[in-house]
């Protein structure tokens, strides 16, 4: 139990260390009908391409550079999200199917 509030604790503070300065590359996605995170990929000549984060697409829209408040704007979330209580799981005690429930 303490080893993962521990983790929390750690986990929770790397929220506080994305700097606004950094730059997350988005694009219009045609196929997501949105603005969206990218990667960067191989095509199939070995050529490197923008892909949308949710659904593989090639990006073909230029990029627009956002720092991380832009970004929570556009709908993202940066950092680590909490745990929800009762969540489901053995060791949670939200399942209550399993053998182990006294």
């Amino acid at each position: 139990m303490m080893r993962e509030w521990r983790e929390d604790v750690r986990l929770a503070s790397m929220r506080e260390d994305v700097s606004n300065t950094a730059a997350f590359p988005t694009a219009n996605c045609a196929s997501c009908g949105k603005s969206v995170l990218t990667y960067v990929s191989l095509d199939e000549r070995g050529g490197e391409v923008r892909c949308c984060v949710h659904c593989d697409g090639v990006i073909a829209d230029p990029l627009r550079w956002l720092n991380a408040s832009e970004l929570e704007a556009e709908g993202y979330e940066i950092g680590y999200r909490p745990r929800e209580e009762k969540s489901g799981g053995c060791g949670s005690g939200g399942c209550g199917t399993c053998a182990t429930r006294k």
